[in-house]
């Protein structure tokens, strides 16, 4: 059954809560409705199911009128499964489940064989079958969640509105609501939902719908609407739009405003790539003027530094180090107080960044993060291997691990004479800043 809104128009006490709502919803589809709290999802959802009556426009199931439908046709067609229940008495769950067969029975009929056969089939599908004894009351969320999504699949719908599902769930009964969805959508069920977790929408949502102050900010596929820029304006949230390799589908993952740092320890040249600096960035961006290079644009390094505020070195993607990128990458590394070498991958596209940084020797101070892995990450015969053991032997700091990184160049600022410079290796120092140069 398809679901059809023309112009949809509706006020709470003279305030527009929605306005010029159009979309199309078809058999067996999801649609997801995201926006954020007060934009009018639920609103929506109400005029659909018939319980808010428009201001103006019109909502269609398979273009029949949902005002000219009886209560008992509409609740044959159409059911509604809500973000919060009340049961008043002391049911059992399947004397709940079975409240949901009362559009197809008489008053005071009793249970019909299809009915019992129904009520199995609900409870079965959304697997309660095991607690169908016990009383409502006595269920967890997630139990009960699970109870009225039965109910409603007993009552043989052929819409399903769903009222944030998943609000109050943990992620095992969040999967499991949303695994009987989409089964149901694939047998011919229409599904309209509104939800708050994007990334669920962006998973289990064949189109996704953004509410935005009561209007419809953008609709389509979830590559589609899910951007960055719409997120931002719906959400005013700043988040990384990525694709997850196992499920094919994207995920967004919000990205924390930084505080900036009152004044800088000194300047810092990161070596990194494929990921490998990520974390480094995140732990220096707050002390240090930080730069990276050379990295391509499709770098998640490159995303990350950007964000950060690191001035980049880059060359276009899948081709090798550039004379001019190497020698800018090169002028900003003397610059600098420091060069730190991640555990970065190395091939014959990036073995020029090493390069650099044996040129600059003793000039610059250089940490190399756990170095005795570098065979591991070589992929050049053993180039890289080579220029990392000069570059210790001339002097470059070997660290183990990100946290003793950090902790020798702040300490190393606050305190030239602090433990840092009576370590063992003679060779250990600080930024060239924090050593007074």
């Amino acid at each position: 059954m398809d679901i059809t809104i023309e112009r949809l128009h509706f006020s709470y006490n003279g305030k527009p809560v929605l306005q010029k709502i159009t979309l199309n919803v078809q058999k067996g589809e999801i649609l997801a409705i995201v926006g954020p709290n007060g934009s009018g999802k639920t609103t929506l959802l109400k005029n659909i199911s018939g319980v808010l009556t428009p201001d103006a426009g019109v909502v269609y199931l398979d273009m029949k009128r949902v005002t000219g439908l009886s209560p008992r046709e509409l609740s044959r067609c159409l059911t509604a499964v809500e973000q919060e229940h009340e049961v008043g008495f002391d049911f059992t769950v399947r004397e709940v489940i079975a409240m949901g067969r009362i559009p197809y029975q008489g008053r005071f009929a009793k249970e019909t064989t299809k009915d019992a056969q129904r009520i199995r089939e609900a409870m079965e599908l959304a697997h309660v079958t095991s607690f169908a004894n016990r009383s409502i009351r006595e269920l967890s969320g997630g139990e009960k969640q699970r109870v009225f999504l039965a109910m409603a699949l007993a009552q043989d719908p052929r819409v399903l509105l769903l009222d944030e599902p998943t609000t109050y769930l943990d992620i095992n009964y969040q999967l499991q609501i949303m695994k009987i969805v989409r089964q149901q959508a694939s047998a011919g069920l229409t599904v309209l939902m509104a939800l708050h977790d994007l990334n669920l929408a962006a998973q289990y949502a064949d189109r996704v719908a953004i509410l935005y102050r009561g209007r419809l900010l953008a609709i389509g596929s979830p590559v589609d609407v899910l951007t960055k820029a719409n997120i931002k304006q719906a959400f005013h949230a700043d988040v990384v739009v990525g694709k997850n390799s196992v499920t094919n589908s994207i995920y967004i993952s919000t990205v924390p405003q930084r505080l900036k740092a009152p004044t800088s320890l000194g300047k810092l040249h990161i070596i990194c790539g494929g990921g490998s600096g990520a974390a480094v960035l995140h732990a220096l961006a707050d002390r240090f003027s930080l730069s990276v290079g050379v990295v391509s644009p499709l770098d998640s390094d490159f995303q990350v530094a950007q964000y950060l505020g690191a001035k980049l070195v880059t060359e276009v993607p899948f081709a090798p180090i550039s004379t001019r990128a190497y020698e800018e990458n090169l002028a900003i590394m003397r610059s600098s107080d420091g060069v730190i070498i991640c555990e970065t991958p190395f091939g014959s596209g990036n073995l020029l960044n090493l390069r650099a940084a044996v040129e600059l020797e003793s000039k610059t101070n250089i940490y190399v993060l756990n170095p005795e892995g570098i065979k591991k990450r070589d992929y050049t015969g053993g180039q890289a291997t080579k220029l990392i053991r000069q570059l210790v032997r001339s002097g470059a700091v070997p660290v183990n691990g990100l946290g003793a990184l950090k902790r020798r160049l702040i300490s190393g600022y606050y305190n030239t004479d602090c433990d840092i410079n009576r370590q063992s290796e003679p060779s250990e120092s600080a930024p060239k800043a924090a050593a007074g140069r």
